[in-house]
């Protein structure tokens, strides 16, 4: 079966290391194993087998700290992007290209702009991943959106319903299920500078306050008797991270937490030799952390919603009200004092993730998405 020419890209892909960059990398892999032509345009530095890399000035670039470049610094991101659109235009208006699949838009708004004056063949596929609100993708052909919320909220407001695709992003689960026994456990933990005689909590996210709410998570675990709990935050820095450490640093022991940035090959260790998997934002798109940690089998700590609901199941005992002091800690206590409980729902929490959101699950439901554009008028 034909399914089309298909590009992909994300400027970050090579040095940054979020969900957004890890799908595209992850949906590149599991579609060149099948029958379809594709395309991959990504940014410099570990660049995958086949993929096309661009070079732009990243967004992170030492160049913005010099006083000659400082006043672009916050328009980095803007920069690296539009830089980034030439070649992919190119290629789309040079190469057969039936579908531009992507989950950032300055590039897409560029080809976007430019079919709208010079005409073009290829239809925008949009991945909701932020999410963005209906009115911010409207100008695109086609959406995938990754959870029924996002459906709802794209058929309220007019989009139409062909148009929309719900498919979850996927996961290589395998990674993330490897076991080690008590003893090596504790052997990766000394390896990590992380202690042995204490439950290790973990949170995976940018560390940042408007979002991820790392703030509250430190307020939370401040609750928690340290010589029992550990606090290890993993992920990207961000211009409220220093805050989040100033804040920790008052309320916590100094012994008691660390703050890591983990190049994602790693990753999978880090859930392996983890206790409890906590996130404490009250919003998301579908987040792969998530399913990161259902498929590294651990409990789950998250805010109730009804995408938590419907990505963990309604009755999963990690469900809580983050926005309630002292929910998250005594849901932590609660399964400190009930192992049994706490087991069966890593357990859960595995199964689910396998059944419902492996690529060798959902990879059936990409291309069945890419034939029905594709023989749409």
């Amino acid at each position: 079966m034909h399914h089309g020419n298909i590009v992909l890209f994300s400027p970050g892909l090579g040095y940054i290391n979020r969900g957004i960059e890890t799908f595209t990398r992850e949906l590149y892999e599991t579609l060149s194993s099948k029958d379809i032509k594709i395309d991959l345009f990504q940014g410099t530095g570990d660049v995958l087998d086949g993929a096309i890399p661009i070079s732009a000035p990243r967004r992170n670039s030492a160049i913005y700290d010099s006083p000659l470049f400082s006043r672009f610094k916050q328009r980095s991101y803007w920069i690296e992007n539009v830089v980034f659109s030439v070649p992919l235009a190119w290629h789309c208006y040079t190469k057969p290209c039936d579908i531009v699949h992507f989950n950032e838009g300055i590039p897409a708004n560029v080809l976007y702009h430019l079919r709208r004056r010079l005409g073009g063949r290829f239809k925008l596929l949009f991945c909701n991943g932020g999410p963005l609100l209906p009115a911010q993708y409207m100008r695109y052909d086609y959406v995938q959106v990754q959870t029924p919320e996002q459906l709802r909220d794209g058929l309220e407001a007019g989009y139409p319903e062909p148009n929309l695709f719900l498919i979850p992003p996927g996961l290589n689960c395998k990674p993330f299920t490897r076991k080690l026994d008590g003893e090596a456990v504790q052997n990766q933990r000394r390896i990590w500078n992380l202690p042995t005689d204490r439950s290790l909590i973990l949170s995976v996210g940018a560390v940042n306050m408007s979002h991820k709410r790392m703030d509250w998570l430190v307020q939370e675990f401040s609750r928690l008797d340290p010589s029992q709990f550990f606090l290890w935050i993993v992920g990207q820095m961000d211009t409220e991270t220093e805050e989040v450490k100033q804040l920790a640093a008052t309320l916590l022991q100094p012994n008691s937490y660390k703050f890591d940035t983990v190049p994602y090959a790693q990753m999978p260790q880090v859930y392996t030799i983890a206790d409890y998997f906590v996130l404490c934002s009250l919003t998301e798109g579908l987040p792969r952390v998530y399913l990161e940690a259902m498929s590294a089998g651990l409990p789950i700590i998250v805010n109730q919603s009804s995408l938590t609901e419907w990505v963990l199941e309604s009755d999963n005992l990690g469900l809580v009200n983050m926005q309630q002091s002292g929910t998250l800690s005594d849901k932590i206590l609660y399964f400190e004092s009930n192992p049994t409980a706490r087991n069966q729902q890593a357990q859960s929490n595995q199964l689910t993730a396998k059944a419902r959101f492996d690529w060798s699950s959902l990879c059936d439901q990409y291309l069945e998405m890419y034939d029905q554009i594709l023989h749409r008028k």
